[in-house]
């Protein structure tokens, strides 16, 4: 068959298609037949990477729709949200396997809008001070995992590595509610093992079998606008050809007239009066200069300026008044400039990379602090944080904490040690090895160990002048035990045994 055959035959059936939905054929241009795609096109629906997506849906997010009964009311409307991201995520994968890849990143942050709002609504409802904080930030974390979606070449980070990295940061609010709910309501220890067998598993599973680099577009594919056309028109067909089109109701005349305009502005207030200002106005006698005239006038008159004076009696003075509302209030004290708190932070927040030092500063109220890029020789300072998660990825040398308040810090490895101190109300955790941890001067810490690091028998805790430290031992992804918890002590006993002065933790048995 001659090309020329080949056009005619497709605008033929273009034809027909358009006819049969109705549409005049003298409306329809030749290049507008010419850019429809071919009816040999595989449908979107019957790819192996949408179907695996369906699968993810149908069985691990309906099973978390389930247990998502038994969290808090407003977890629940975050759950909502998290939910309509993957549905959304669903059908950017549709439109990638129709569609070439967008030329500018304005056409590839169209086609993620919806995931990006969804995804910004479950963020929004975890700021802020609520009772379930902890169920709303591991979805906030966890859902940031969808942003696979804009990972590819150049962007600094894999696809899998970017959900990996996702989860690592929710898993630090999904321990917080396992040691929590464990052994006192096993629904809420379901439903967090359930989020992470949907990311951790089957998201970075999926990622890794359709998206190892990145979003995968139809390389003969028709534009990203025709393609987003395409699935939207595919989406309302059905519903189109089932019934026949209603006439539309005549709209209100508000509607079609625009709102009505908006009612005049009131009256200026009233002007307050002397006695409402509390100022004597002094009467203008003649000229403009009047008012002053006779100010002086008056201070002129020297003693005789007291006999306005109403005299005052010993019964009238306020020693014999048992009502004291009369009383004229002392003035106002001039406002004065606010006194910053004592240890409160200065400085604007920086997160930036000086020499070999990673310098994390001033942040307060963030819980998406990540020090990415690292390399072995650099070192991460964090300084004058409060109520912050920070991140750190890779390995370093060491890490130090000054300064800090209700601070998280989730880690892999580190060479040398990581110490906190002047801080209070921190949270450590550690996915890797590290040989020392030293806390200083703080009062609360928890510290979340790996097993290698409870394996590690050269693994020490160094504490001095601190208070209320915890540490937990967090048990692998095959291990069912229960975390375990043990403090760190904080009361000693001294004797002398053969002239030598020993002291060692006390112990306290239970009734």
């Amino acid at each position: 068959m001659t090309m020329e055959a080949s056009l005619v035959e497709r605008l033929e059936r273009a034809v027909q298609r358009l006819e049969a939905l109705g549409v005049e054929p003298s409306s329809v241009s030749i290049s507008a037949g010419v850019t429809n795609v071919p009816e040999s096109r595989a449908k979107p629906s019957e790819s192996s990477s949408l179907m695996e997506w369906d699968r993810l849906l149908a069985e691990h997010m309906s099973t978390m729709k389930i247990l998502s009964q038994h969290i808090p009311q407003e977890a629940q409307k975050s759950m909502e949200s998290f939910e309509r991201a993957f549905l959304a995520t669903r059908r950017v994968l549709e439109i990638s396997l129709l569609a070439k890849k967008p030329e500018s990143p304005a056409e590839l942050q169209s086609l993620l809008a919806p995931v990006s709002e969804a995804m910004g609504a479950v963020t929004e409802a975890a700021e802020g001070g609520r009772s379930c904080q902890n169920h709303l930030k591991v979805l906030s974390e966890a859902v940031g995992a969808l942003g696979f979606l804009a990972c590819g070449p150049g962007s600094g980070c894999s696809p899998r590595q970017h959900v990996l990295d996702c989860w690592q940061s929710a898993e630090f609010f999904a321990n917080k509610l396992l040691m929590e709910f464990r052994g006192k309501d096993e629904d809420q220890v379901a439903w967090v093992k359930g989020l992470k067998a949907l990311v951790q598993t089957q998201l970075e599973q999926f990622v890794l079998r359709n998206c190892p680099t990145g979003l995968r577009f139809n390389p003969d594919g028709v534009t990203l606008a025709a393609a987003m056309i395409d699935t939207a028109a595919a989406t309302s067909a059905p519903s189109a050809q089932a019934q026949a089109p209603a006439v539309a109701a005549p709209k209100p005349a508000s509607q079609l007239l625009g709102a009505p305009p908006p009612p005049p502005p009131g009256p200026p207030p009233k002007p307050l009066s002397a006695d409402e200002l509390g100022v004597e106005r002094v009467k203008a006698g003649g000229g403009g200069g009047g008012g002053m005239s006779a100010i002086f006038k008056e201070l002129s008159t020297g003693e005789g300026i007291t006999r306005k004076l109403r005299h005052v009696t010993s019964m009238m003075k306020s020693t014999h008044n048992t009502d004291r509302t009369g009383c004229v209030p002392a003035a106002p004290a001039a406002p004065t400039a606010i006194a910053v708190k004592k240890g409160q932070p200065s400085g604007s927040p920086s997160l930036e990379l000086k020499g070999t030092k990673w310098m994390v500063e001033n942040f307060s109220g963030r819980q998406d602090l990540v020090v990415e890029n690292t390399t072995p020789k650099q070192s991460v300072y964090v300084y004058g944080c409060t109520d912050c998660v920070v991140q750190i990825q890779g390995k370093v040398n060491t890490i130090s904490l000054d300064n800090c308040k209700r601070l998280g810090v989730v880690f892999s490895d580190v060479i040398a040690s990581i110490e906190a101190v002047n801080c209070s109300s921190v949270q450590l955790q550690t996915t890797g090895t590290v040989p020392t941890i030293t806390v200083e001067k703080t009062d609360g810490a928890q510290l979340y160990l790996s097993q290698a690091c409870a394996a590690n028998p050269n693994f020490q805790i160094v504490s001095a002048k601190s208070s209320s430290i915890n540490v937990i031992v967090v048990p692998s992804e095959d291990d069912p035990s229960d975390p375990q918890e043990q403090p760190i002590p904080e009361q000693y006993i001294s004797t002398f045994k053969r002239g030598r002065l020993v002291t060692v933790a006390a112990e306290h048995s239970g009734a």
